[in-house]
C-alpha cells in the first residue's frame, strides 16, 4: 500500500508526511532544474522537458536523505550540463523556498480530500486496510479458472499425488489449504506476540496529577510565526510614519487572538526595557478581551515570547551578513524565506536542509559564515522554543 503523502495533526490540521515531504522536494528540484536549463543554459524546451522526465529516477539514485539535495548539488549541475555549480547553487538558493512552499500547498490541496475519503471514512473497516495493503498482490495473482468437478479425475489425481512421495519424505498432508486469514496470522505472528497489551485507566475525578497529565491533550498552536511577524512589521510601519489612524484601522481588522498576540509583544518589549509587567493581571485581561481560556492565553504568551526572540535573531543575522558584504536587496529577498523556515511547524531535520538551500544564494564567504553561524545556532534552539523534534 502506498504511504499517504499527508498526515493529520493532533489539532485536526494536516501536514505533509515524510513521504509527502520527499515528494515535495523532488518536485521542487525538478521544476527548478528544468527552468534553469531552459533559461540559463538555453537548452531547447523539448530537451529540457526530457531532462525533467529523467530527473525522478536520477534523484532516486543520488538522494537518500533531504540533506543530499544540498550535498549532491554538483551532481545536479553535471546532470543538466552546467559547468558552474556555484551559479546553479545561487539560483537554487534564491528560488528553492518560494517554489517549495507552492509545491507543499498544492500537495496539501490535492491530497487532503483523498486522505479524508480514505482514512476518515466512517464506513472504513480493517478489512479495507488489508485489501489496500495487499492490493499489489491481488493484482499480480493469476485469474481464477473454473474446472468442472469430476469425481473420478479428482480421485485419480489424489492417487498420483500420494505415489509421488520421495524416499525419506513424509507424505503431504491431505488436509484443507489454509484460509487467507490463517496465512496473515502466521505471517505476522511475531507482531501479535510482541505487541504490548492495551491498558485503560478510568477517570477517578480526583484531580490528582500522578502521571495522568501526559495523557491530556496539549493546547494547539494559537498563532503562526509568519502571522506574528506580519503583524509586528505592519504595525511598525504605521508607527514609523506616525499614522495613528492607519494603525487603528489595521488593528481593528485583526482577529482577537492576533490582537492579543500584539498585546503580549508590547508587554515583552516593556519587560526588555526593565519595566515592571504584572503578568498575572495582563493575562487575565487578555483572556477577557479575546475570550481565550487559561490554557490558550498562556500558550499564546509562550509563542509570542519565542517568536520575538526568533524574529530578532533573524534580523541580527541579516544585519551581520550585510556588514560582511551581503547586498541589501539580497537581505530583503532572503528575509521572508527565513521566516518560512523558522515557522513553528515541521521537523528540525527538514528545516536544517531548507536553511542550507536558502543560504546558497549568499555567495560572499564572510557574509555566509556570519549568517550561517547565527541562524544555525538559533535553529537548534527551536527544539526548546517550539518543542519541535
Amino acid at each position: 500500500m502506498n504511504q499517504p503523502l499527508i498526515s493529520k495533526k493532533a489539532d485536526g490540521s494536516y501536514e505533509l508526511s515524510e513521504t509527502g515531504l520527499n515528494r515535495a522536494y523532488m518536485m521542487t528540484m525538478q521544476r527548478l532544474l528544468v527552468h534553469y536549463a531552459q533559461q540559463a543554459l538555453k537548452t531547447p524546451p523539448a530537451d529540457a522537458q526530457a531532462l525533467g522526465q529523467k530527473l525522478p529516477a536520477f534523484i532516486a539514485q543520488v538522494i537518500k536523505k533531504l540533506d543530499d539535495y544540498f550535498d549532491q548539488l554538483p551532481q545536479f549541475a553535471a546532470f543538466i550540463k552546467e559547468a558552474n555549480a556555484s551559479r546553479l547553487g545561487a539560483y537554487i538558493g534564491q528560488n528553492f523556498m518560494p517554489q517549495l512552499e507552492k509545491v507543499k500547498e498544492k500537495l496539501l490541496e490535492t491530497e487532503i480530500p483523498k486522505f479524508k475519503a480514505e482514512y476518515e471514512n466512517p464506513y472504513r473497516v480493517p478489512s479495507n486496510d488489508l485489501m489496500m495493503q495487499f492490493a499489489a498482490d491481488f493484482q499480480k495473482a493469476p485469474p481464477l479458472t473454473y474446472k468442472p468437478f469430476d469425481p473420478e479425475a479428482e480421485a485419480e489425481e489424489k492417487l498420483k499425488a500420494s505415489e509421488l512421495v520421495l524416499p525419506g519424505e513424509a507424505p503431504a498432508s491431505a488436509g484443507p489449504k489454509p484460509q487467507p486469514g490463517e496465512v496473515l496470522l502466521n505471517k505476522y505472528a511475531s507482531y501479535f506476540i510482541t505487541a504490548r497489551p492495551l491498558t485503560y485507566v478510568p477517570d477517578s475525578g480526583s484531580g490528582d496529577d500522578d502521571g495522568s497529565e501526559a495523557a491530556q491533550p496539549s493546547v494547539p498552536q494559537q498563532l503562526a510565526f509568519r502571522t506574528f511577524v506580519q503583524i509586528v512589521n505592519t504595525v511598525g510601519r504605521f508607527m514609523k510614519v506616525g499614522d495613528q489612524a492607519g494603525y487603528a484601522k489595521y488593528y481593528g481588522t485583526l482577529q482577537p487572538v492576533q490582537q492579543a498576540a500584539y498585546t503580549y509583544y508590547t508587554l515583552f518589549q516593556k519587560a526588555a526595557q526593565q519595566q515592571d509587567v504584572a503578568w498575572f493581571d495582563e493575562i487575565h485581561k487578555v483572556m477577557q478581551r479575546s475570550k481565550l481560556d487559561a490554557g490558550q492565553a498562556n500558550k499564546l504568551k509562550d509563542e509570542v515570547e519565542a517568536y520575538r526572540k526568533v524574529a530578532q535573531t533573524i534580523q541580527r543575522a541579516l544585519a551581520a551578513a550585510q556588514q560582511k558584504g551581503m547586498p541589501a536587496p539580497l537581505a530583503q529577498s532572503l528575509y521572508p524565506q527565513l521566516v518560512t523556515i523558522f515557522e513553528n511547524s515541521g521537523a528540525l531535520a527538514e528545516k536544517r536542509t531548507a536553511l542550507k538551500m536558502s543560504l546558497l544564494q549568499v555567495t560572499v564567504p564572510a557574509a555566509k559564515e556570519a549568517i550561517t553561524g547565527i541562524l544555525s545556532a538559533q535553529l537548534e534552539e527551536l527544539a526548546d522554543l517550539y518543542s519541535l523534534q
